[in-house]
């Protein structure tokens, strides 16, 4: 961090994605140290950090263990006013195991590409 100000990575299409900077946002608000949450969600020092900075897109299931490592509710990071159903599916997934949650994150990306 440079000074109070990160520099924050833009993707490919320039921009940084808002859930990104919701969940740097959320972190920070909380005084959070990234690799500390890391660790908490059962993932290497690095990879908040590196997640955060565009490097790569983490799993629904390794998000949702990033959020409840930071005490976040996910819905935030992808809705300014989840709706009953929204939260209700998200509430769900964070029932799923791993190997569900990827599954369900396939099937999702498969939807997307058609």
């Amino acid at each position: 961090m440079i000074g109070a100000v990160e520099k924050k990575q833009p993707t490919k299409n320039g921009e940084v994605e808002v859930w990104r900077q919701r969940l740097r946002q959320a972190l920070d608000d909380r005084n959070l140290d990234y690799d500390e949450v890391s660790v908490s969600a059962g993932s290497n020092a690095e990879y908040v950090s590196k997640m955060l900075a565009g490097r790569f897109n983490p799993t629904v299931a390794r998000l949702m263990k990033i959020c409840e490592a930071g005490g976040i509710n996910m819905a935030y990071l992808f809705s300014d006013d989840p709706s009953e159903e929204e939260q209700s599916v998200l509430e769900k997934a964070a029932d799923l195991s791993g190997e569900d949650a990827d599954l369900v994150n396939r099937l999702i990306q498969s939807a997307r590409a058609k």
